[in-house]
């Protein structure tokens, strides 16, 4: 790796523990996921499937972005401000809604 490639400490050739530490830490900086940008048409659908669950009653799927992986939670579903609370048979998980990336219809057959 040259230096122009972004890490000067990389291309070093006697590296001090403290540099060690601060290589490793941009390697899992650059590892870690970036947010999908959702578009205004899979926003306003998310935000419809949502409305429906809480009007009927009904459990859906909700795919929540974290930067390691997606969280998958199923179970029924209550808006508070900015927080999204489902009930699965684990109990109750809050979410802010600014990280839901996914939310599906869940048959009542398939739970």
């Amino acid at each position: 790796m040259n230096i122009r490639d972004g890490n000067i400490f990389e291309s070093m050739r006697l590296v001090l523990p403290e540099h060690r530490a601060l290589m490793a830490q941009i390697q899992r900086e650059r590892m870690k996921r970036k947010r999908p940008v959702l578009t205004e048409e899979r926003l306003e659908e998310m935000q419809y499937t949502l409305s429906e669950a809480i009007r009927k009653g009904r459990a859906v799927r909700v795919t929540v972005f974290t930067p390691e992986r997606d969280v998958v939670l199923v179970g029924s579903v209550s808006v508070r401000g900015r927080e999204l609370r489902v009930r699965t048979v684990n109990g109750v998980r809050v979410v802010d809604v600014r990280d839901v990336i996914g939310v599906e219809a869940v048959n009542s057959d398939s739970r």
